[in-house]
């Protein structure tokens, strides 16, 4: 009897240990594999003319980018990303490392990132020209960091030391050699609040330069609300520098953009305006483009993979109120989606002189090509 008890608990050994191989064959060359590496990116070459009808010579321009991930992933737990960049208006900009961090992914509800980061709020959405973050927005432009950022159920709170043009260098001289350090640090905290369809992002940021009365604060509220068909995202900014000061003055920000989609007919829209303090205003190089704009573009799928739009625009051009610069500017738009990560748009643009300081009405061209993988 016990004979036949320990014959079959070998057989059944052998042969759990028989079926158990090809699993344990899969997770060993799993692990031999190493790490799981993904690549994505996206490229854009553009190419624009100057004014087709006034300049005598025709002229043309350049806008080149180019954005290359590389993520990783070591297990469920713990993964990285590292970027490149190329972006100028060049036919060959250099490509330059963009940052790297590494997460940590606790669950579904917590996370937390160390590295190079970079923090954007109130973005333009709808208006073509103004859509990089990383130049304009209503909220704030983007603000690199290398430290670490804590992402626990919609609440995102990041704190480093700033990076490339979000650092300020202080220099000395010693021996006849100088030496340059960075000093600013930032913090920034956001929380994301879904309502339904509905989302409600209350931000700020603060920015030190570890000088006397000079810092920034950028805060606000980026809204999106989805009523099925039609669609608005708006944009309060605070934009403040120098706190504790009297002057500058902070700097206030809207922004209303509304989108309709009824079948093939399309339409969206942005409309904007900042409030500068007339005698101290606080202005951040290029953050916000001009005092106010107005565009609308509605647009209609000719074909599923060709759509036609009508851009209709009205710009101050500039910041200063007293300035008379103004312009209203129509013309026509074409997308050409042929196949998935590949869009192509050509346009032909007339700019109206409104102002009595603005140029001659003048007609340009371009054409933009962007794929992704």
């Amino acid at each position: 009897m016990k004979n036949r008890l320990s014959s079959n608990l070998l057989f059944g050994l052998a042969a759990a240990t028989f079926f158990a191989m090809p699993a344990l064959a899969q997770e060993a060359e799993a692990t031999a594999k190493g790490p799981e590496v993904k690549f994505s990116g996206e490229v854009e070459f553009d190419a624009y003319t100057g004014d087709v009808i006034n300049d005598d010579l025709q002229g043309h321009t350049y806008a080149s980018t180019f954005d290359l991930n590389v993520d990783v992933k070591f297990n469920e737990k713990w993964s990285a990303s590292v970027q490149l960049e190329a972006d100028g208006e060049t036919t060959d900009p250099m490509a330059i490392y963009n940052g790297a961090f590494v997460q940590y992914t606790h669950n579904e509800k917590l996370a937390v990132k160390f590295g190079d980061l970079t923090f954007s709020e109130g973005a333009f959405l709808n208006y073509y020209d103004y859509d990089d973050p990383a130049d304009n927005a209503a909220g704030m432009t983007e603000h690199d960091i290398r430290g670490v950022e804590v992402d626990f159920s919609g609440l995102v709170v990041g704190l480093g030391f700033g990076r490339g043009d979000n650092d300020n260098q202080v220099c000395t001289e010693e021996d006849g050699e100088e030496e340059c350090v960075g000093v600013a640090y930032d913090a920034h905290i956001a929380y994301e609040l879904g309502l339904g369809e509905h989302v409600l992002r209350p931000y700020v940021d603060y920015k030190s330069y570890q000088e006397a009365e000079h810092n920034e604060l950028h805060a606000g509220l980026d809204a999106n609300l989805n009523f099925g068909v039609f669609g608005l995202h708006a944009v309060y900014g605070l934009h403040a520098e120098y706190l504790g000061e009297d002057t500058p003055d902070p700097t206030h920000a809207f922004l209303a953009e509304p989108s309709l989609a009824l079948g093939r007919i399309n339409v969206k829209g942005s409309v904007f305006y900042a409030y500068f303090d007339e005698d101290a205003p606080t202005i951040h190089d290029d953050e916000i483009p001009e005092y106010f704009f107005a565009y609308a573009e509605p647009s209609v799928s000719v074909f599923e993979s060709l759509a036609l739009g009508i851009p209709l625009e009205y710009h101050t051009n500039t910041k200063d109120k007293n300035d008379d610069l103004s312009t209203f500017n129509l013309g026509v738009r074409a997308y050409f989606t042929p196949i998935e990560g590949l869009e192509v748009t050509g346009f032909a643009m007339v700019d109206i002189p409104v102002g009595d300081d603005a140029d001659d009405a003048g007609l340009n061209l371009g054409l933009e090509t962007v794929f992704s993988f």
